[in-house]
């Protein structure tokens, strides 16, 4: 039995010293974080790569990795990234928020919609997903239903003048332009600047 016991010692052992030959697990989580506050976005989820292959794993690497992938237009991978972590923390409200990222950005409004509400299941009245949905249904061209969401996070966040330029847009596509001339008008009063906002008055002319 004596002589098992550095075997078994080693064999625990296996993946801090295979992440030891570059960075310690926790070296490269921190090298991970630095490198993406200085946009290198590549360089960072570089790092967590090299943390899987050491064997790390769990909740925390498979949202880290989802987000780097995601600021690396590796919108699929993203996605499974995310998923990976959500079949971890069935209730992360943080997960099922980054997945609805990359689906965005793969334009499957469909899956961001299932996505949205399964987050809103678990944290009703989440900010991001009460006001992604409302991007999502509109993107997908249900503009009623848009509407009804954009009311739904402006009854939460009156001063929000994104949601309620969103709003403007949901009406103007429904063919209500009094209505939508009037959210288009309440967010141009505070910012005369906004954007969205500017091009919806100038879509009404």
């Amino acid at each position: 039995m004596k002589q098992l016991l550095p075997i078994v010692l080693l064999s625990l052992l296996l993946p801090s010293l295979a992440a030891a030959n570059g960075n310690t697990v926790t070296e490269l989580y921190q090298q991970s974080f630095s490198l993406e506050t200085s946009g290198a976005y590549a360089a960072a989820l570089d790092r967590m790569d090299q943390a899987a292959a050491s064997g790390e794993t769990g909740y925390l690497l498979h949202l880290r990795r989802g987000w780097l992938l995601y600021l690396n237009g590796k919108y699929a991978d993203a996605v499974v990234a995310y998923e990976a972590a959500i079949a971890e923390q069935p209730r992360s409200a943080e997960a099922m928020a980054g997945l609805t990222l990359p689906l965005m950005a793969l334009r499957r409004w469909s899956d961001a919609e299932a996505a949205c509400l399964n987050l809103l299941k678990v944290a009703p009245g989440n900010y991001l997903g009460m006001s992604r949905l409302a991007w999502v249904q509109f993107s997908a061209g249900q503009y009623a239903e848009a509407e009804a969401a954009y009311r739904n996070v402006l009854i939460q966040y009156p001063s929000d003048n994104d949601m309620r330029a969103g709003l403007g847009w949901s009406l103007l596509r429904q063919g209500r332009s009094a209505e939508a001339r009037e959210a288009f008008k309440a967010v141009l009063r505070t910012v005369p600047g906004h954007v969205s906002a500017g091009q919806g008055i100038t879509a009404l002319e």
